[in-house]
């Protein structure tokens, strides 16, 4: 069989994904810089380590690298009666966060994209597990109460995000219909009329 258009260049929408150590290194940044900005009271290196079952060298080879680059602070504190370093993020760190996420949009969509109908569920079910473990060292009503209020103020973001993503997609839609419509009421169509569409839409 024949392709209809044997020569025409890959879709601009397959997902544009350099794998190697780069993607890596971008990805345990965006992951580790995400999880501290969600604690205010900054988290420990066991805490990460833990909550991505994460080698311990990597870990700290991680942190020590964004902490160089002034993207985190740290301070020694006890826990537990034990000794650890507690890492919060910067505003720098906080800037970079604001790239990376931009960055790793279109990647992480085309990964929502390729995950069949149905087969995503909820983020309350998703975390389950971990809420459950989170749940098992709650002892009083504060306690409690704090939690809800974290879990709905992270609902709420979330959704805020999907909201204005939904958005943007609208816009989108209504701006190829104006564009589909401009190009079917011509009777010719030509390299002129595709650059002057291009500054007009695509700019």
């Amino acid at each position: 069989m024949e392709r209809k258009h044997p020569h025409r260049p890959m879709s601009p929408f397959r997902p544009h994904m350099p794998f190697g150590p780069k993607l890596v290194k971008e990805l345990s940044r965006l992951v580790f810089l995400w999880t501290i900005s969600e604690e205010s009271e900054g988290i420990t290196g066991y805490e990460l380590q833990k909550n991505y079952q994460a080698k311990q060298t990597t870990v700290y080879r991680v942190l020590k690298g964004m902490e160089d680059k002034e993207l985190l602070t740290s301070e020694e504190t006890i826990v537990k009666g034990r000794a650890q370093r507690l890492y919060k993020i910067t505003d720098k760190g906080n800037e970079h966060l604001v790239e990376l996420r931009e960055k790793w949009t279109t990647r992480i969509a085309f990964l929502t994209e390729i995950t069949p109908f149905g087969k995503h569920p909820p983020p309350i079910f998703r975390r389950r597990s971990r809420i459950h473990d989170y749940l098992n060292k709650v002892e009083t009503k504060e306690e409690m109460l704090e939690f809800l209020d974290e879990y709905k103020n992270h609902i709420n973001r979330r959704k805020t995000q999907l909201e204005s993503r939904i958005k943007h997609y609208e816009e989108n839609l209504v701006k190829l219909d104006e564009i589909s419509k401009k190009v079917s009421e011509k009777e010719t169509f030509d390299q002129e009329d595709k650059e002057q569409l291009v500054q007009e839409y695509f700019k």
